[in-house]
């Protein structure tokens, strides 16, 4: 009896480590394909530009295949600004999507 509930927990605990891990590599390959993207497109459209910082998030909250991304940047005078992207993840990328600013900047 007691090797049953023995066998049954362990199969229940090996189940869950298989989920959360799984799930912390599916976060972290959504986040790295949404910076590989954020990447391009802020070398495209900010040139002048260097990436001083950046990050993004695993998590697609609103379920439209897009995640956050922030990007501090800073110019050859030293002047610097934030950008917030909207990246695709997995297959959005996967078909050429790209990012889209997702924020209102305002001059600082």
């Amino acid at each position: 009896m007691t090797k049953g509930i023995i066998a049954v927990v362990l199969s229940l605990a090996l189940v869950l480590a298989v989920f959360l891990g799984g799930s912390i590599l599916l976060r972290n390959a959504r986040a790295s394909v949404a910076q590989n993207r954020g990447e391009a497109f802020v070398a495209k459209l900010y040139a002048e530009y260097q990436i001083m910082g950046k990050s993004c998030q695993g998590e697609d909250t609103d379920g439209d295949a897009y995640v956050s991304c922030d990007f501090r940047l800073k110019n050859p005078t030293d002047a610097e600004r934030v950008v917030h992207l909207q990246c695709p993840t997995m297959w959005k990328a996967f078909l050429g999507n790209t990012c889209k600013e997702s924020r209102l900047v305002l001059p600082q």
